[in-house]
């Protein structure tokens, strides 16, 4: 039996580094390594590195999502026909973050992200988009805030264990933000081989964090990592919230399930560019 324990907490600040972040071969500044190949993220802005990642859907009630959403902003029926629609809940491990290529570099952190897609009707042209929810950090506030647009992140208490045991990772996550009501517990297992390479260049729809009730500034994302991809079943997924309500700063919804997939992701490696 081999066993590996590794734990990240809450964390008041942020420290500023000179330097860029670790690179997983992502990076246009770094010699030797690529970049992004779509033009649609040509001199693009920011970047940042995970060392895990663990994304578990949960599936909520399309009218309570509907309310927590600025005007204009229509959820996705996921499946579709049905009166549900899904949000990712994203947890991240040892985040790094450069908000500007050549600037400083911020972390590393834990955070939560939660990712929903939308029909953005709000605009001339209607489009879909992947809009952000949530945003909870253990530190770095301030920098998600300049780099996302006013109002995409807060400070919570995130602690995150990732424990190594015969050849399976057991990753843990607590998520409380007392200022708005949020108190997540969630956890899932997988496996040692995290291998199958995954590309999105770009991320085919654009993205766009949330102010409250306000959109801010659209941008476009291209990705890689180490994934692997695993049932809810399989990877034991659990997410425990009080009544089974996911609050948000708009407000809240219910919890009526678990999606069908959990992904397990290492090396992460994310750029961004403002439309």
């Amino acid at each position: 039996m081999k066993r590996l324990t590794l734990g990240l907490a809450f964390a008041a600040a942020l420290s500023a580094q000179s330097g860029a972040p670790p690179t997983y071969d992502y990076d246009a500044a770094t010699p030797g390594t690529q970049a992004p190949l779509s033009p649609l993220l040509a001199g693009y802005t920011y970047r940042s590195v995970r060392t895990y990642q663990v994304a578990i859907p949960v599936l909520v009630p399309l009218q309570e999502l509907q309310a927590a959403l600025p005007p204009g902003y229509i959820p996705v029926a996921t499946p579709a026909g049905s009166n549900t629609a899904t949000i990712a809940l994203t947890f991240f491990l040892d985040q790094r973050f450069q908000p500007a290529v050549g600037g400083q570099t911020y972390g590393p952190a834990t955070a939560l992200l939660a990712t929903t897609t939308v029909m953005n009707n709000s605009l001339a042209t209607p489009r879909m988009e992947i809009v952000f929810p949530i945003f909870e950090t253990a530190a770095g506030e301030a920098e998600l805030n300049a780099a996302f647009g006013p109002g995409s992140a807060r400070t919570a208490k995130v602690n995150a264990s990732l424990e190594e045991e015969d050849g399976k990772l057991h990753f843990k996550f607590k998520v409380k933000d007392k200022g708005i009501g949020m108190d997540i517990v969630a956890s899932a297992v997988g496996s040692m081989d995290i291998n199958t390479r995954s590309v999105s260049d770009p991320v085919g729809l654009p993205f766009r964090a949330l102010n409250g009730f306000q959109g801010n500034q659209a941008f476009r994302g291209a990705s890689q990592s180490d994934t692997l991809v695993l049932s809810a079943q399989a990877a034991k997924a659990k997410v425990d919230t009080p009544g089974d309500r996911l609050q948000m700063k708009t407000g809240s919804v219910t919890i009526v399930g678990i999606g069908p997939n959990v992904t397990f992701s290492r090396g992460v490696e994310f750029v961004i560019k403002f439309e």
